[in-house]
């Protein structure tokens, strides 16, 4: 019964603050890729002086899509961000921080691929995502997410992950 109290209370909590939990994680999943973002240095022939920063979203994520415009209200380090949903494969030319969900279409492999051609930062939150070659894996434990970091597929793409950055993830690989 005290379950059942509970479970109730926190609906009317969501529902009165005009919330849910969709919403909640999916900015929580922005301002993880904000962040990271912040805590990322790409190449100068990657990235411009003066451009800039482009978010990309692939498709199959409509919780974060609702919300993913929210990214274009920031900047980092004084760079405007652009945010980009992306419809196919090909358009993952000019990102350069790529989110991947669980419900991504299509195989991984020629995703990742195509982000490392361009030099994108990769962020997933797929299981097992950063052992299959993404760069920063999210991953729910306890309610909570956290986050995984392959530090070897950023090298690759000429990324610089910060050691503040790689002081905080659960694993670096």
């Amino acid at each position: 019964m005290l379950r059942l109290q509970r479970f109730l209370l926190a609906t009317l909590v969501l529902l009165w603050t005009g919330s849910t939990y969709a919403e909640d994680s999916a900015m929580v999943r922005l301002g993880f890729l904000l962040n990271f973002a912040r805590y990322v240095d790409w190449p100068e022939l990657t990235l411009k002086p003066g451009v800039s920063l482009r978010f990309c979203l692939a498709p199959g994520d409509a919780d974060l899509a609702a919300q993913f415009g929210e990214l274009s209200k920031q900047s980092i380090l004084g760079r405007p961000i652009q945010v980009k949903q992306l419809v196919r494969l090909t358009d993952v030319n000019g990102c350069h921080v790529l989110y991947l969900s669980a419900e991504t279409p299509g195989a991984l492999p020629a995703w990742l691929g195509a982000a490392q051609q361009t030099g994108a930062l990769t962020v997933g939150d797929l299981p097992d995502f950063v052992e299959v070659g993404g760069m920063i894996g999210l991953v729910q434990v306890g309610g909570r997410y956290r986050f995984d970091v392959n530090l070897g597929a950023a090298r690759q793409a000429n990324l610089r992950i910060s050691s503040q950055l790689l002081k905080l993830a659960r694993t670096v690989k």
